[in-house]
């Protein structure tokens, strides 16, 4: 099959015309990537449309590409304006955006890019090789597990959220409280709409993120005119991508060890980007020496996230080529594109389409290097954001949040959303609660209800069975042994700034 791989790659990057496309999609991809409010999806939905009259194989060239740049250009808001492009990206805020401040900001972005494409590198050399047999442990997984990594995932909120456990707590539950408006998932019936049918459909996750993060920081920004800190101005002079092999080799472990966690979270259906990112990250944080650096500038979170959520896209693409299952809703986007094509994914795939399935291994790798090449040639373009007055570049974040808010379902009430979402996380922000985990909690929201309705309903209503499932259990062990933890160092902080101020 190695033959088949190579005679596509061969063809992909000698045909202008695959050549010019690709190009000019991972290019796209970024910049829809890097605008707050386009989300990943969206991103492939603009592009979805173009691709109707095209041959297979081209087609997979626009969304592929599309998808590997969008997946990457989140790092770039995030660390620049504390704003993160895409739901993936949350984690990308921790530590990269004190990066920029201590005017690290190239370096940040930089390791970013190149820590991305490191991640996606390994996740498609994973969905080369490995794909049937992970699969098959993929198949393993029921409601139950699902429903017992949400809460795990759930748990590890609570210990990024810092020191105080009673905060975390609050901002999880104020994140799955906001994901229950709407419409029952399973019943069908509207729930916690206050009246209001335009919240019928539920509060799109876009227009709060861009809310959450956004307004906030245009607000601080009113509040502080003269204040020079609101500034990033201190540039540094950037060679290469702003580390060097060997310090970044250094962290061989941290990086091999965040992009498999990405690949396995990635083929498990709808967990998605943002809980790999958030579970590479904690993962690295726990195991760092130096925990207590988190949070400040650690070039080693920012190296978890980003290599997590870009091997997120390998490992989607395992349970959508080998079993016809989506293991995200972009991959999802992707596999309705190969069914309009007449292309059924599934096992009969690798015999009946085998040029294709190599092919699409072939692009995904060669777009990541496309990826790595178009960013790194226009980094000193996404620095000049910073030496701009942050009044001016908020203005045009706040523009495209509304439409970014508005476009997402044509809906009005989504703008009210972004406002009112940006308001309340303002006072949150003052109140030391941290935006990222509300989110954080919204995402984890749907995967924690859906699939607890579902395995409820599989065992009859009986939660007994939950008894049989040794890898559940294991996962639930894990979040209150997390929990515990978190509890525990919360306890001993509060002791320590009991006796420092007496």
């Amino acid at each position: 099959m190695a033959s088949v791989f190579f005679s596509s790659a061969l063809e992909l990057i000698t045909t202008p015309s695959y050549i010019g496309l690709m190009l000019c999609f991972v290019a796209l991809g970024i910049l829809l990537g890097a605008l707050p409010g386009i989300s990943v999806n969206m991103s492939l939905i603009l592009a979805l449309p173009l691709t109707y009259n095209m041959q297979t194989k081209t087609a997979m060239c626009v969304l592929l590409a599309c998808y590997v740049g969008a997946m990457s250009g989140g790092l770039i808001s995030a660390i620049a304006l504390n704003i993160p492009g895409t739901g993936s990206s949350i984690a990308t805020t921790f530590d990269g955006h004190p990066m920029a401040q201590k005017g690290q900001a190239g370096k940040a972005i930089g390791v970013g890019i190149l820590t991305s494409f490191v991640g996606g590198l390994i996740s498609f050399v994973l969905l080369m090789y490995i794909a049937p047999l992970i699969a098959d442990i993929a198949l393993k997984f029921g409601p139950w597990e699902y429903f017992a990594i949400g809460l795990f995932s759930i748990s590890m909120i609570v210990s990024v959220a810092g020191d105080n456990v009673v905060k975390g707590v609050l901002a999880a539950l104020l994140g799955m409280c906001l994901a229950c408006t709407g419409t029952d998932p399973v019943g069908a019936v509207p729930r916690y709409n206050f009246g209001l049918h335009a919240l019928d459909g539920g509060i799109k996750i876009t227009a709060l993120m861009c809310g959450m993060f956004a307004v906030p920081e245009v607000i601080k920004l009113a509040l502080d005119l003269d204040d020079q800190s609101t500034e990033v101005r201190q540039l540094e002079k950037l060679r290469g991508f702003g580390i060097s092999m060997a310090e970044y080799l250094s962290r061989w472990w941290n990086i091999l060890r965040s992009a498999v966690i990405g690949a396995y979270v990635g083929l498990l259906p709808g967990v998605g980007g943002s809980s790999a990112s958030l579970l590479a990250y904690m993962t690295a944080k726990n195991q760092s020496k130096h925990p207590e650096t988190f949070g400040t500038g650690e070039i080693d979170g920012l190296i978890a996230s980003e290599t997590a959520n870009n091997a997120c896209i390998g490992g989607a693409m395992i349970p959508m080529l080998a079993l016809g299952i989506p293991g995200s809703s972009t991959a999802a986007i992707v596999l309705s594109a190969l069914t309009l094509h007449g292309v059924q994914c599934g096992p009969l795939a690798f015999i009946e389409n085998t040029e294709l399935i190599y092919s699409i291994f072939a692009i995904l790798m060669i777009a990541n290097f496309y990826m790595l090449f178009i960013e790194r040639g226009v980094l000193n373009g996404y620095l000049k954001v910073l030496t701009a007055p942050r009044r001016i570049t908020m203005v045009f974040v706040m523009m495209m949040c509304f439409l970014g808010s508005y476009s997402a379902r044509s809906n009005f009430a989504d703008v009210f959303v972004f406002v009112i979402g940006g308001v309340l996380g303002y006072f949150l922000q003052k109140a030391g609660i941290m935006r990222a985990a509300i989110i954080l909690g919204y995402i984890l929201s749907d995967i924690i209800e859906d699939n607890f309705v579902r395995a409820l309903s599989i065992s009859r209503g009986n939660p007994a069975r939950l008894l049989k499932r040794p890898i559940a259990i294991a996962f639930l062990v894990l979040a209150v042994l997390s929990f515990a933890w978190s509890l525990y160092k919360s306890i001993k902080a509060s002791k320590r700034k009991a006796a420092h101020s007496a």
